[in-house]
């Protein structure tokens, strides 16, 4: 596991990775349905527009430690 400096309550990551992360049983597909989206950590929420198509990319991805979360932050 990724090891974070405590010290931070905010992280800003430019070009983040936005990747398959498990594939899920579908009713609709033999393959299943891929879950395409960045790695999430139980301590930090995170903040990332959705993608609008397969060509569209992430430029930046946030993640704030879950302790700043009495301060009501929303997008």
């Amino acid at each position: 596991m990724l090891e974070i400096n405590k010290n931070f309550d905010i992280i800003l990551i430019q070009e983040p990775p936005w990747s398959t992360i498990q594939s899920i049983p579908s009713s609709m597909s033999k393959e299943g349905e891929t879950i395409i989206r960045a790695l999430n950590h139980p301590d930090w929420v995170t903040f990332a527009r959705n993608p609008l198509n397969d060509n569209d990319y992430l430029h930046v991805i946030s993640y704030i430690n879950i302790h700043l979360t009495s301060l009501c932050f929303s997008l």
